[in-house]
């Protein structure tokens, strides 16, 4: 460090207005040193407690109306959730985007009619991770799991958060990949 401060000590003084000893600059640079090794880092160790992975989904999104959200309500009532054991529905300031199977489609755009769809997108994979309940006052767990995706340039289509999850909805191409990424974030088992 007191070479550093040997290199930077005109800027210092220059700053300063008035002429500072090495051994001020080193002080300086020892303070600013440990405060910075107390800080948390950046992208946190996040771990994954389960991993469990859906297929054959499909997005639809329509227009946030009152009469699309109307319309939504009666969906509600015909929808089975026991059988299809995925059904999404995301209220955004501008749409509604729906995530179920893809044989669910049909019956959605009939209890939507005569709203036309803004989008479609078939082929969906859903990848959630579950997760410690501390992690969501934790800064940058959701970063370090998308982080991950971003790195094998994985394209995310849709991200879907509750308490304790967080769904990827990905093409059913990147499955693999996905898989393989997000499963060496899972917490080690220790065994009984």
């Amino acid at each position: 460090m007191s070479a550093y401060a040997k290199t930077i000590r005109r800027e210092v003084e220059a700053r300063a207005k008035k002429p500072v000893r090495v051994g001020s600059i080193v002080v300086a640079l020892s303070r600013i040193r440990h405060e910075k090794t107390k800080q948390k880092p950046l992208v946190p160790n996040a771990e994954i407690e389960d991993l469990s992975v859906k297929s054959g989904l499909a997005e639809i999104s329509f227009e946030r109306t009152r009469e699309n959200l109307a319309r939504l309500r009666t969906l509600y009532g015909v929808h089975d959730t026991e059988t299809s054991n995925f059904f999404m529905v995301t209220h955004g300031a501008g749409e509604i985007t729906i995530v179920a199977p893809d044989a669910s489609l049909p019956r959605i755009a009939r209890a939507i009619r005569p709203a036309k769809p803004k989008a479609v997108i078939k082929n969906l994979v859903a990848l959630t991770v579950r997760f410690r309940r501390d992690y969501v006052s934790t800064p940058n767990v959701i970063f370090s799991f998308v982080r991950h995706l971003a790195l094998k340039r994985i394209n995310i289509v849709e991200i879907v958060s509750t308490y304790t999850e967080l769904t990827f909805l990905i093409d059913q191409r990147d499955l693999q990949e996905t898989f393989l990424a997000l499963n060496k974030l899972r917490a080690a088992k220790t065994p009984h």
